[in-house]
């Protein structure tokens, strides 16, 4: 009996140690991504992709995984992605983030990148960093920015892996049984440093 009580223990440690988000946590930690300090380092790190305008219900995905470049937030590291576009001094924007949830929520381990995203100008100055809108519906997360070009010139619109808090709820949707109401279970949607994200400028 004196033999089981060590033994459970180190099997409960070990299953500590497995926690899907601490080994996501030492993967972004271990990539061999290239690692920015700056907001400016993170523009130069990584091409960036042209911010789609308007793609309507066909907007296109793109994954943040350890293959992207990483930026040090100074309490977390997350690996991101850079987009750009062009804006006249005066001219209005509206960007839009949206995060899916991975494997198509598949299962009862629901699990989605929760976005941390700011537009950037050209010297890696952040114009914004709060969004306008939040939403949340099952299966999805979005943000949404609204303002003014402040100048002539390109912008970056970088968007990472919020990496703060790991595993926390950010949707919770009804899972349904037999296509019964009546038979719904709530289900937390929790974040993960590794995604599926779709952005997109929309005209104002």
């Amino acid at each position: 009996m004196r033999k089981l009580l060590p033994l459970s223990l180190c099997l409960f440690l070990a299953a500590c140690a497995s926690n899907p988000q601490n080994t996501y946590q030492q993967q972004v930690k271990a990539a061999q991504s290239p690692i920015a300090k700056s907001t400016l380092e993170a523009i130069h790190a990584t091409e960036a992709t042209p911010l789609p305008i308007n793609p309507g219900l066909l907007a296109p995905q793109w994954p943040i995984s350890a293959n992207e470049p990483r930026l040090d937030f100074g309490s977390s590291i997350s690996n991101y992605r850079i987009f750009s576009l062009h804006l006249r001094k005066g001219e209005p924007y509206s960007l839009n983030v949206t995060s899916l949830c991975n494997d198509n929520c598949t299962g009862f381990n629901k699990y989605a990148l929760k976005p941390r995203a700011m537009l950037l100008d050209a010297y890696g100055t952040v114009i914004a960093d709060k969004p306008s809108r939040v939403s949340a519906a099952p299966g999805q997360v979005s943000l949404s920015w609204d303002g003014e070009a402040t100048e002539d010139g390109t912008y970056y619109l970088l968007v990472a892996a919020d990496n703060e808090n790991l595993g926390e709820t950010i949707v919770i949707d009804d899972v349904w049984a037999n296509n019964s109401p009546l038979m719904a279970v709530k289900l937390d949607m929790q974040s993960a440093p590794f995604g599926k994200i779709s952005a997109f400028s929309s005209p104002r």
